[in-house]
């Protein structure tokens, strides 16, 4: 396989006015696209679970709630993983130094 056809995900900006920047495109690991992906699924359910709310028993109500600060501590959990993630995609790239810690 040559170098060329390893491509990592690429999120571009279409604003022709934006400042230039040192890099134009932003690329995302495939261990960030997981995470993100699973940070996203995490706020839809929490979005469905806050309409049930609306029309929900005091005693519905409060088992909700509780499944909305379970997934608050899973969202929690995973924006530390994206950020250990980011931390090691510096690090491969140069941007930090080897011995850079990756837990805070």
């Amino acid at each position: 396989m040559c170098d060329d056809d390893r491509v990592l995900p690429v999120v571009q900006s279409d604003v022709a006015d934006e400042a230039p920047s040192c890099s134009p495109k932003i690329y995302i690991s495939n261990e960030e696209a997981a995470l993100l992906a699973g940070m996203r699924s995490l706020r839809e359910q929490s979005a469905q679970i806050r309409e049930k709310m609306a029309t929900a028993g005091p005693d519905e109500r409060s088992r909700l709630e509780s499944e909305v600060e379970a997934l608050r501590l899973k969202w929690k959990d995973l924006a530390a993983q994206r950020e250990r993630a980011f931390t090691r995609k510096m690090i491969m790239l140069g941007h930090l130094p080897p011995d850079h810690p990756v837990d805070p």
